[in-house]
């Protein structure tokens, strides 16, 4: 039996609390720092299902690898706990607020080619992650010369499977993603694997300049410009000619036409 002590939470979401944790015992695991979703009491929330999929997903390094689950009591409460590794580094999002200046393009460059490689993983298992964003990717030391970082996302709690019915109108909709990461279809109900790659644009946008694509407007007013006018964030006029093209093929307005993940990763932008 695997046993750990929460030091801190890590954030707080609707359905679960998210705590660093050590654990003590066994032996071969003592003091290994590790990360712990736990329900609230007596709702599992989404919880076993993130245990399915992240069950997938074991052994790809471009995604959060899961431990262990683990049911407890606690007074009259009971908890569905997931394991997972922990990220010292924290995520994207707080390098992006801390950081001064703009991530260089070869670093976005090395950072797109991670994350493509993790959503690669996630559709090929018949997955949308539906709330892509600096937040739910997470830093890890990384073992390449030319990266400070190891990218994983993570944070599934929102996801859709292939097997799953979408019947989500526009108001349900609105509040399960993150509105400025979303695509014109997902704002009206329509789930596929190319939402993912809006949202990638999206990110890579923000790392770039630091801010997000949709700079300075109210959520309302991205709800306007996805669900209505069905625009896309402006591509900066300062990028390279090879990183504006990889970016048109994440905001082609017909989801059924933007490039897949594995399209983009041979485009010649990440080469």
């Amino acid at each position: 039996m695997v046993k750990w002590m929460n030091r801190r939470i890590l954030g707080r979401g609707s359905n679960a609390i998210v705590y660093l944790a050590t654990i003590i015992a066994p032996q071969e695991w003592n003091q290994k720092l590790i990360a712990v979703k736990s329900s609230k009491p007596n709702s599992f929330g989404s919880l076993p299902k993130e245990k399915r999929i992240m069950e997938s997903f074991i052994g790809c390094k471009e995604i959060v690898q899961f431990y262990f689950s683990h049911i407890c009591k606690e007074r009259n409460d009971i908890i569905y706990n997931l394991v997972m590794e922990f990220a010292s580094y924290g995520s994207l999002g707080d390098l992006l607020r801390k950081k001064p200046g703009p991530v260089s393009e070869n670093e976005v460059r090395i950072y797109t080619r991670m994350l493509l490689r993790g959503l690669s993983c996630i559709h090929q298992n018949g997955i949308v992650h539906c709330d892509l964003n600096p937040d739910n990717i997470l830093l890890f030391s990384s073992s390449d010369d030319c990266a400070r970082y190891q990218l994983k996302i993570s944070d599934f709690g929102l996801c859709t499977t292939k097997e799953e019915v979408i019947d989500a109108d526009f108001e349900i909709f609105k509040i399960k993603g993150n509105i400025f990461y979303m695509s014109p279809e997902s704002v009206m109900g329509q789930i596929e694997t190319s939402l993912d790659i809006w949202s990638l644009g999206c990110i890579i946008i923000e790392m770039f300049g630091g801010l997000r694509a949709w700079k300075n407007l109210t959520k309302e007013d991205v709800m306007l410009k996805l669900g209505i006018l069905k625009q896309a964030p402006e591509i900066p006029n300062r990028l390279s000619v090879d990183c504006k093209d990889f970016l048109s093929k994440c905001f082609i307005r017909e989801p059924n036409q933007r490039w897949t993940a594995r399209m983009l990763l041979n485009h010649h932008f990440l080469f």
